[in-house]
């Protein structure tokens, strides 16, 4: 035993004397709650104890484990490896076997780099950062910013201390690095895996592809990062199979007999299974028929279950310490647990910290998402997927089940009179939402054949259950009878106005605006959110470039349910004095009064795009006042050599972008989806042309419900709601133009309300200090 210590203590003192050689091996786990080390003689104590009542229990069982003097050999391999093992203490000896933390089990996995997560972060983040190297791995130069390290360390305070934070980071601070940092030695810490969800596709690509390799090059950690996606986005190979073996064969469509194809040489080559890699776009029919479905996964019955993509996915988030997720994912997964009672039953594993990026978009988000939302196409697609009487066709064609498929025929017949009637009613009204405000106003004669239907497809999959080759069917049919139910019990709540506090609506879409959207949404979601997010001792940080009104988080934190939840608002790194003028027209007419604005606008959008000659952005509230001064200036672009790209006329929105990008002197004309999440730094971008305030649409049905809560309790809605909510909205755009130091340029406000009216001042104090002229 001496002779054993004798061996051992050596390495432990040598261990102490290579301290400050070795910070990046150590753990910075491995400390008392004064976060200093466990002292070794107290670590050999406990250990001695240890060997000496396991040394009692093996006198037993001298037949094993003992050496050839027959004495316990077991207990002096434990206390050579927990002392080799410097200060850890006993109950973390797994650590022992190296690596990095894998999976959240509740227990503290030490890592290797030493040094506190404070002290980490502020080295990381230094004048000396390894960030310096990031042109090496793919990342961009380095500046050292005060404003980042000042954003990482309060973030890395909050999460230590399992408390919520709402930071503002202006453009150009670095925020994405400041909250990733702090975000992965947390879960590598042992805290359990930290979310991080964003708004826009973009952002999130920005995350996976760039952000976090730069960061597993240079931090110094081991840690796995995986893309939370939801199940309908990963192709079944189960259904595939079944698809390419009886549907393709049984209606042998060409189109669909080569789409079929398509699908399968790509699941042969393909690492995830996932609709984002396929290089066509299949129709929406077909990828239905084959993508993962929730209820209708046979688990490890399924013959393909060891080559499923999703549960490969689904692996690689229970193994991830960072899970990015957008925000209709993360709000679908918060709604889905709220209606389970018991925080299971989500698409995302348990967590230890969220990170909501882009988060002046969360109230918005949330409430959709917290909400109610029944449609024509979903009530259609189930009842196709059983049965269709004029093709034959459906999960019910064959089989002894008539009545089960006279109750689908029913069902559809009845669907397609109430939603035709539906839309008649509504192709009067105006061309956005209308608010519903009566309740049972539209008789509901869907109910009733619809819950035949859901029994029908219910007493048909029981009597499938049983036999195992009809185990899919059941499944199937148990799956699209639940969706049906869904369907049934949210168009029923909306059409009599069950859920309290809600604001109900319909939305028309697809093709010839034939499709109808039932939406009930929470016109509080502060209080669900309060609920469900702020309250349950998990930690969040809320980040944005624009969360602050006049410096202070008031109104923002008291609309997503964060009252009293720690603040911080940065400074920009930018010299906007330089960088930026502000050119504020005056002597326009009102721009609510369209017919004598528009001509006078057209003129000054010509003077303004020749200052720049193009390179703007023209941002509009309004898709009518978008289109008639884009025929208005379509001439004069063309005359001009500025290439015009218009909205919703031929490019999707991230090719708009790329052509912008691409052809310096280009002229975008976008609306809210602009104003927003687009980043063009250099001289593709040198102004952006505010046409008016960005006010809320007043007769938008939430918009509506929203300033009518306020009236209601005697409050102000446009100081309380409409001004604050237009002033983050200017910001925004506002913060479109200045991307880096080098960039410059003008930002142009034709809008004459913000010189003439009382509170015209609030929108130019909201922005950092430029320089203004008024013309």
């Amino acid at each position: 035993m001496i002779l054993v210590l004798i061996l051992v203590l050596p390495s432990e003192l040598a261990l102490d004397n290579d301290n400050d050689k070795d910070n990046d091996n150590d753990n910075d786990k491995d400390h008392d709650e004064d976060g200093q080390p466990l002292p070794p003689f107290l670590v050999l104590i406990l250990v001695l104890i240890l060997v000496f009542r396991s040394g009692l229990a093996l006198d037993e069982d001298h037949d094993k484990d003992h050496d050839e003097d027959g004495r316990p050999l077991l207990p002096f391999l434990v206390l050579i490896l927990v002392l080799r093992e410097g200060s850890s203490p006993a109950w973390r000896w797994p650590a022992l076997g190296g690596g990095a933390w894998r999976g959240y089990s509740g227990v503290h996995v030490p890592h290797s780099p030493a040094g506190t997560m404070i002290e980490r972060i502020e080295r990381f983040f230094s004048i000396d950062s390894p960030l310096r190297r990031a042109p090496e791995v793919g990342g961009r130069p380095y500046e050292h910013r005060p404003q980042q390290q000042a954003m990482a360390l309060a973030v890395a305070r909050q999460l230590q201390a399992g408390r919520s934070l709402c930071v503002e980071a202006p453009t150009g601070v670095g925020k994405t690095f400041a909250y990733l940092v702090p975000a992965i030695l947390h879960a590598v810490g042992g805290a359990g895996p930290v979310v991080v969800s964003t708004h826009t596709i973009s952002l999130q690509e920005q995350l996976l592809k760039k952000d976090v390799p730069v960061l597993s090059a240079l931090l110094g950690v081991d840690f796995t990062a995986a893309l939370a996606k939801g199940r309908s986005n990963y192709v079944c190979l189960r259904r595939l199979q079944a698809m390419a073996e009886v549907e393709a064969a049984r209606f042998g469509a060409p189109a669909l007999a080569a789409q079929l194809e398509s699908l399968w040489r790509w699941v042969g080559s393909t690492p995830t299974g996932c609709l984002g890699d396929l290089g066509f776009e299949p129709s929406r029919q077909i990828w239905e028929a084959v993508c993962c479905e929730r209820g209708n996964c046979l688990n490890a019955k399924c013959p393909h279950f060891r080559q499923c993509f999703l549960m490969r996915a689904r692996g690689q988030l229970q193994r991830a310490h960072l899970i990015l997720a957008n925000h209709a994912l993360f709000f679908s997964d918060l709604a889905m647990k709220r209606q389970g009672g018991t925080g299971d039953g989500g698409v995302l594993p348990a967590y230890g910290a969220v990170v909501l990026d882009e988060a002046h978009l969360v109230e918005d988000c949330a409430a959709e998402h917290l909400g109610l939302q029944a449609g024509s196409f979903a009530i259609r697609r189930c009842l196709r997927r059983l049965y269709q009487a004029d093709l034959d066709r459906g999960l019910l064609a064959d089989g002894p089940w008539a009545e089960a498929r006279q109750a689908v025929t029913r069902a559809a017949e009845a669907s397609e009179l109430f939603f035709r009637r539906v839309a008649e009613w509504l192709e009067p009204q105006a061309q956005g939402p209308l608010r519903y405000t009566v309740p049972g106003h539209l008789p509901n004669y869907l109910d009733g054949p619809l819950l035949k239907v859901v029994q029908a497809a219910s007493g048909v999959a029981q009597s499938l259950a049983g036999d195992p080759e009809s185990e899919a069917a059941s499944r199937e049919l148990s799956a699209l009878g639940e969706d049906l139910e869904s369907q049934r019990l949210t168009l029923r709540r909306f059409l009599d106005m069950e859920a309290a506090e809600h604001v109900y609506w319909f939305e028309r879409h697809g093709r010839e605006q034939r499709e109808v959207l039932f939406k009930a949404v929470p016109v509080h979601v502060g209080a669900l959110l309060g609920e469900s997010l702020f309250q349950e001792g998990l930690p969040v940080i809320l980040t944005s470039a624009t969360l602050a009104i006049r410096g202070r988080m008031d109104y923002y934190l008291g609309r997503v349910g964060a009252g009293g939840v720690e603040s911080l608002v940065l400074d920009s790194p930018f010299d906007f004095q330089s960088q930026v003028t502000l050119y504020i027209a005056r002597g326009l007419p009102d721009p609510n009064d369209l017919e004598a604005f528009l001509p006078a606008a057209a003129d000054r959008l010509r003077h303004y795009l020749r200052l720049t000659r193009g390179s703007a952005f023209v941002l509009f509230t309004s898709h009518a006042m978008m289109r008639r001064l884009a025929a208005e200036l379509a001439d004069f672009c063309a005359e001009e050599k500025f290439p015009l790209l218009v909205q919703g006329e031929s490019l999707p929105r991230s090719q708009m972008l790329e052509a912008f990008r691409r052809d310096i002197g280009s002229v975008l004309f976008g609306t809210a989806s602009f104003w927003t999440g687009v980043d063009v730094p250099g001289d593709a971008l040198r102004n952006v042309i505010m046409v008016r305030l960005p006010f809320s649409v007043p007769d938008h049905p939430l918009v509506a419900a929203r300033q009518e809560a306020i009236e209601r309790r005697g409050g102000r809605s446009f100081t309380e709601y409409a001004l604050p909510e237009a002033i983050l909205r200017f910001r925004q755009g506002f913060g479109r133009l200045i991307r880096s130091r080098t960039d410059s340029g003008v930002v142009v406000v034709l809008d004459r309300r913000l010189s003439a009216s009382s509170y015209g001042k609030a929108f130019i104090q909201s922005v950092p200090e430029c320089r203004v002229v008024l013309e």
